[in-house]
C-alpha cells in the first residue's frame, strides 16, 4: 500500500510538471509568434478601485527583449476634443464597483462585458485587429475587504470569465491580482515620470533620480505617496542597471471616501460641509455603513482639527485667532517638504479642479497655502440647488478641498510648496497604470522570451523585509516550475529508498 502511493504521488507530480510546462510552452509560442508576426502589440489594464473600474488600454511596439516598453496610451477624442468614449465602467444597476458585483460568473461575465465594449470601440476608432493583453489589477477597495478567502472568491471569477474571452490574451493567473498599496505608489511614480520623460524606454543609465517627480495620490480609500529618497523602502532595478532609491507609504483610511465617512463619526461634522440657505441636506452614510443627515456648517477650525485627530496628529490644534496655520511638525508622515516637482492625482486634481471653476481661476499648479485660502473661500459659499446642477458631487467638495489641503499642509508638510494637479499629462492619464503595465510587460518578456538569459529585469525590491542575498536573487518562471519538480522527485526518490 505504501509503494502504492507513493507511485501514485510520482504520477501526480509527473502530471502537474507536465501541464505547468505544456501551459509555459504555449504561452511562450504565443508570444514569440506574435513578436515575429506583428508589429503591434496591445494591453489593455483594468483598474479595480474602491469605487469604479477604469479602462485603460495602450499600444506598443511588440520586443522579444526585455526593455521598458514604449507606450502609447490610446484616448479617442470627439470633434469637441473630449473623450469619446467611457474610461470606467458604469453599470446600469449603479454596482460600478468590482467588489459590489454579485458573486457568481454571470454578473461578473456582463460586467466586464462592459469594459470589453470599451476597449472594441477603442480598437475600432484606430482601426486595430490586433487580440490585446489583458490584466487586471484591484487596489484598496479589494485590500479591505473581509478575509484573503473572500478576496480569492473575487479574483477567480475574474480569471473565470478572462479565461472564456476570445477577444484578448489572458495568459497566467497572475495577470489578476491585488497590488499593495505601497506597490501603487511605486507604479504611479513610475507612471509620472515615465509621462514626463524623466524615464524613458532607452537609455536609462542616464536617468538623474534627483530630478524625478514625487507623487501623491488620495484615492478613494487609501492614500500614497513615493518619491525619491535615499531614506528609502524600496529598491526600483530598470534596464542597464539602472537602480533607483523610492520611499513609498500608503495609509488605508486616508481616501477621500474613507475620511468623509470618518469624519461622519465625529460630533462637528457639520463643520467640513457648506451652510445652505436652501436647507439642502443629504444622506451620507458613516464608517459603520450609517445614513447620516448632513446639514452643513462650515466651519475651518473645527472641521481642520477634526482632520488633524484623524491624522492622529496631537499636541497641535488650530486656533479662532489664526495664530496656527501648520501642524505639520507633529505629523508621523514622511515629508515632502522642498521636492523640487511634485505631482498630484485622483482627489488632489478633483479639488483642485472643482475649486478653480468655481472660483473662474486657470492652471495645474497651485501653491498649497494659497489652495487652502481658496478652498476656505469656497466653503464659505452658500450651497445652493445649482451647485448640484452643475455637479452632482458638488455637496462633498468642501470637505475634499478640506481634506487635500490638511493632508498636504500638515501631513505632509507642504504649506510653502508648489504641487501640480493633473488627470492627464499628453495622452497619459495620471495614475498608476502605465507604470504597472511597464512592470507586467517586462516582467513577461523576461519569463517567456528572454528566459534565463534576461538581464534587463524590472523588479521591486523590499529593503526592510528582504537581504541581499534575497534582493539579487531573481526567478523565472521555467526556473521555479523545474526547481519545483526537482524537489518533488528528490523526496520521492528518499521514501523509495
Amino acid at each position: 500500500m505504501k509503494n502504492l502511493s507513493i507511485l501514485i504521488l510520482l504520477y501526480l507530480s509527473i502530471q502537474i510538471f507536465v501541464c505547468k510546462n505544456e501551459t509555459f510552452d504555449k504561452n511562450q509560442r504565443i508570444l514569440r509568434e506574435l513578436a515575429e508576426s506583428q508589429d503591434t502589440c496591445l494591453y489593455v489594464l483594468l483598474d479595480a478601485g474602491s469605487s469604479s473600474t477604469k479602462v485603460r488600454v495602450y499600444k506598443s511596439v511588440c520586443r522579444r527583449t526585455s526593455q521598458i516598453p514604449q507606450l502609447e496610451a490610446l484616448v479617442p477624442k470627439d470633434e469637441n476634443g473630449k473623450d469619446k468614449y467611457d474610461d470606467k465602467i458604469k453599470a446600469a444597476d449603479g454596482k460600478n464597483a468590482l467588489t459590489a458585483v454579485d458573486l457568481d460568473e454571470t454578473p461578473y461575465t456582463n460586467y466586464f462585458s462592459l469594459a470589453f465594449k470599451i476597449v472594441n470601440d477603442i480598437k475600432t476608432f484606430y482601426s486595430l485587429n490586433t487580440k490585446p493583453f489583458l490584466f487586471l489589477r484591484a487596489t484598496a477597495g479589494l485590500r479591505q475587504l473581509g478575509t484573503e478567502q473572500e478576496r480569492e472568491q473575487i479574483l477567480d471569477l475574474v480569471r473565470k470569465v478572462f479565461r472564456k474571452s476570445n477577444y484578448f490574451h489572458f495568459l497566467d493567473d497572475s495577470w489578476v491580482k491585488i497590488i499593495t498599496g505601497e506597490e501603487e505608489g511605486l507604479f504611479l511614480w513610475l507612471s509620472v515620470n515615465y509621462a514626463y520623460q524623466k524615464i524613458k524606454h532607452q537609455n536609462t543609465q542616464q536617468f538623474d533620480a534627483s530630478d524625478s517627480i514625487a507623487v501623491i495620490d488620495i484615492g478613494g480609500a487609501s492614500a500614497q505617496t513615493a518619491f525619491y529618497s535615499t531614506h528609502n523602502n524600496k529598491l526600483l532595478d530598470l534596464p542597464e542597471k539602472t537602480r533607483i532609491q523610492i520611499y513609498s507609504n500608503t495609509v488605508l483610511g486616508y481616501g477621500n471616501d474613507r475620511i468623509i465617512a470618518s469624519v461622519l463619526d465625529k460630533a462637528d461634522f457639520a463643520s467640513c460641509f457648506q451652510k445652505s440657505s436652501e436647507n439642502i441636506t443629504k444622506n451620507i452614510k458613516n464608517s459603520d455603513k450609517t445614513d447620516v443627515n448632513v446639514a452643513g456648517n462650515y466651519n475651518f477650525v473645527k472641521c481642520t482639527n477634526i482632520m488633524l485627530e484623524l491624522l492622529n496628529i496631537t499636541g497641535c490644534t488650530y486656533q479662532d485667532d489664526g495664530s496656527v496655520k501648520d501642524c505639520s511638525g507633529s505629523s508621523k508622515l514622511k515629508k515632502l517638504t522642498g521636492m523640487k516637482n511634485i505631482v498630484g492625482a485622483s482627489s488632489v486634481y478633483f479639488a483642485k479642479d472643482e475649486l478653480y471653476t468655481a472660483l473662474n481661476i486657470k492652471g495645474d499648479k497651485f501653491k498649497v497655502s494659497e489652495f487652502r485660502d481658496r478652498a476656505k473661500q469656497y466653503c464659505s459659499l452658500d450651497f445652493t440647488a445649482q451647485n448640484l446642477v452643475n455637479n452632482k458631487f458638488a455637496f462633498t467638495s468642501c470637505i475634499q478641498m478640506m481634506w487635500v489641503s490638511t493632508l498636504l499642509i500638515d501631513g505632509l508638510g507642504l504649506l510653502n510648496d508648489e504641487v501640480i494637479a493633473l488627470k492627464r499629462y499628453e495622452a497619459y492619464n495620471i495614475d498608476w497604470s502605465i507604470g504597472s503595465l511597464i512592470y507586467d510587460i517586462n516582467t513577461m518578456q523576461c519569463d517567456y522570451l528572454d528566459m534565463n538569459e534576461c538581464t534587463d529585469k524590472i523588479s521591486i525590491k523590499d529593503t526592510n523585509n528582504a537581504s541581499e542575498a534575497e534582493q539579487i536573487k531573481d526567478f523565472t518562471n521555467s526556473l521555479i516550475i523545474n526547481s519545483f519538480f526537482s524537489l518533488a522527485i528528490l523526496l520521492i526518490s528518499n521514501l523509495l529508498i
